[in-house]
C-alpha cells in the first residue's frame, strides 16, 4: 500500500511521459490494487464525445465564442500570486541581510577565542591501541597551527 500511494505520488510530481510509462508498467499494470482505481472500457466509453453525438459543427464555434467573450479574468488570483512572490522576495532578501550583518559583526568584533585572549589548550592523557601513548605537540613560529601527534609508550 505505500508503495501504491509513492507511485502515485510520483505520477503526479513529474509529468515526463516516458517517466509516467515506466511507472504505469512496472508496477500500476501489475498490482490489483492499483488496477481497481483504473476506470473500465465502459466507463471511459461514457466520456469520449462521437461524431454522432455532436451534430452539426457550424453551430459549435458560436457557441464557443460566446463563451470566451463573456468570461472575464480574476484579477483576484492574479493579485495573490503577485503577494506570495513579494513576500518570497522579501524572505530571501532578509535572510541574506541578517548574513551579512552577522558576518560584520563577527568580522570586526572577532571570535569569542579572540575576545577572550589567549585561548588555552590542554591534553589530559591519549591512548593508542588501548595503551598509554605519549603526546608531542609542535606549535610553527609566527604561526596559528598547532600539531600534535601521539606516539606509543615503550
Amino acid at each position: 500500500m505505500l508503495r501504491c500511494k509513492v507511485v502515485t505520488f510520483l505520477l503526479s510530481i513529474f509529468p515526463f511521459k516516458f517517466w509516467q510509462g515506466f511507472l504505469i508498467r512496472s508496477h500500476i499494470q501489475k498490482c490489483e490494487r492499483c488496477m481497481s482505481r483504473v476506470a473500465s472500457r465502459d466507463e471511459v466509453e461514457a466520456l469520449i464525445v462521437q461524431q454522432d453525438d455532436v451534430g452539426d459543427f457550424r453551430d459549435l464555434w458560436p457557441a464557443i465564442k460566446s463563451g470566451v467573450v463573456e468570461k472575464k479574468p480574476e484579477r483576484k488570483a492574479e493579485f495573490s500570486s503577485y503577494w506570495r512572490w513579494a513576500i518570497a522576495a522579501t524572505g530571501i532578501v532578509g535572510v541574506f541581510l541578517a548574513g551579512f550583518l552577522v558576518y560584520n559583526f563577527l568580522s570586526q568584533n572577532g571570535t569569542i577565542l579572540e575576545q577572550e585572549g589567549e585561548a588555552r589548550f590542554q591534553i589530559n592523557s591519549i591512548r593508542v591501541g588501548d595503551e598509554p601513548a605519549t603526546p608531542f605537540v609542535y606549535q610553527p613560529k609566527d604561526s596559528d597551527m598547532i600539531l600534535i601527534w601521539a606516539e606509543k609508550s615503550l
